[in-house]
């Protein structure tokens, strides 16, 4: 089932940071006029840059992010050591996009104040989002030498563990965060996730089981569920899942195109069709959904459709090596043997260990008459089918090379025949 991965990401986990009023009693007694002046100045200055923080993060409440930015600013252009101010600023331009800036506000606020937890772990956010998952690990690290029960900060390290390939640690920072607070749905999605890509579907579906549970709404964990049904050979049951993922949300490409893969593999390629139209009406730029539905109209007998839909896939994405290898194959069924081996050669171009385009591109010789280039492709794809450890497909192939080495020996034989 070669179907979408599961939709998952870093919940940015931000709290916007009330500061603490400072409320001082003088226990000295009368003081000079000069120093009783200069506190009741710092006062007005901290809490006007209260009123500012405080009116910058209503406005972030009410979405309306570029005004709470500019309040932080006239904060902090009164107290520029507000370490609050900058963190809720952070959280702000990380939400409008500008995750550098984000950096530069967390890295202002733990010079000001080095234990602050939320600014180590959204700064590790920050890092992730920018590919910097080494940097963002050591964030949350820190977070949690600070505060050992902070579960986003458990959620978020396992989230970019199991992007930088550690989903055995990924796993262990998702028990860790469900031990603190067993009734976190997107932790259970996620160590679904990691389960599933460990190889684990039956401990995957579990977890999606127990994020239902609590959530019978969520439809990412059905999606997912859907996907691990799938792969473990339940189609019906994945249906149902996309189905259930649909009804909750309507606009849910993914899961159109997913439910696609699943009719298609069921053999309702007409089905599978119109899912794949649904979601290309949700998300036009969805490559996999133009690939797939034009091997489910070429199945139908549709070619010139299948082409088209392997064309569109190639506008939007011209290094995509299965729509070459789809085309390739549907213009040979259509007589275009030259249009045929062009495409191979763009597919393995991009995929130089494509055994399939190699054989693909060998019976295009070979119908051409070209058997001694057909030999050449069969035998790199029986090559790359033995090192895959796919065994029948490289028996397949050596096979097929026989045939046309005896067809070629009898060829010769019958032209010495009438010399």
């Amino acid at each position: 089932m070669k179907g979408l991965k599961a939709i998952v990401g870093i919940l940015v986990l931000g709290v916007i940071v009330e500061s603490p009023r400072a409320e001082a009693k003088n226990n000295f007694g009368t003081r000079k006029v000069k120093l009783e002046l200069t506190t009741l100045l710092a006062q007005v200055k901290v809490k006007d840059a209260q009123f500012y923080f405080k009116q910058g993060n209503a406005r972030a409440n009410s979405g309306d992010v570029k005004g709470a930015i500019e309040d932080y600013n006239q904060a902090l252009r009164i107290n520029p050591n507000f370490a609050e101010a900058y963190f809720n600023r952070g959280l702000a331009r990380a939400g409008s996009g500008d995750v550098k800036g984000a950096i530069e506000d967390y890295n202002q606020a733990l010079r000001i104040n080095p234990s602050l937890t939320e600014a180590y772990n959204n700064r590790g956010n920050a890092r992730a989002n920018s590919g910097d998952v080494k940097g963002a690990i050591e964030d949350y690290n820190q977070a949690l030498r600070i505060n050992p029960n902070l579960t986003q900060a458990y959620f978020n390290r396992g989230f970019a563990r199991a992007d930088s390939g550690d989903v055995k640690g990924a796993i262990e920072d998702y028990n860790q965060a469900l031990r603190i607070n067993p009734n976190l749905t997107f932790v259970y999605n996620n160590r679904g996730f990691a389960r599933a890509g460990s190889g684990d579907i039956k401990g995957a579906i579990e977890d999606y089981n127990q994020a239902l549970r609590i959530n019978p709404n969520y439809a990412i964990a059905y999606y997912n569920r859907g996907i691990a049904r799938a792969n473990s050979g339940d189609v019906k049951g994945a249906i149902e899942d996309y189905n259930q993922a649909l009804r909750i949300n309507p606009n849910y490409a993914e899961a159109y195109y997913n439910r696609g893969l699943a009719r298609a593999d069921s053999g309702d390629v007409k089905g599978a069709i119109e899912d794949y139209n649904q979601a290309l009406r949700i998300n036009p730029n969805l490559t996999f959904a133009y690939n797939n539905r034009g091997f489910a109209r070429a199945d139908s007998g549709d070619v010139k459709g299948a082409i088209e839909d392997y064309n569109q896939a190639l506008r939007i994405n011209p290094n995509y090596a299965r729509a070459y290898y789809n085309r390739g194959f549907a213009r040979a069924g259509s007589g275009d043997v030259k249009g045929a081996i062009e495409d191979y050669n763009q597919a393995l171009r991009i995929n130089p260990n494509y055994a399939e385009a190699y054989y693909n591109r060998g019976i295009a010789y070979a119908s051409s008459g070209d058997d001694h280039l057909a030999i050449d492709d069969l035998q790199k794809a029986a090559n790359l089918f033995q090192e895959q450890g796919n065994t029948a497909e490289y028996q397949a192939v050596i096979k097929k090379i026989k045939q046309i080495r005896g067809r070629v020996s009898a060829e010769i034989r019958a032209n010495w025949d009438t010399l």
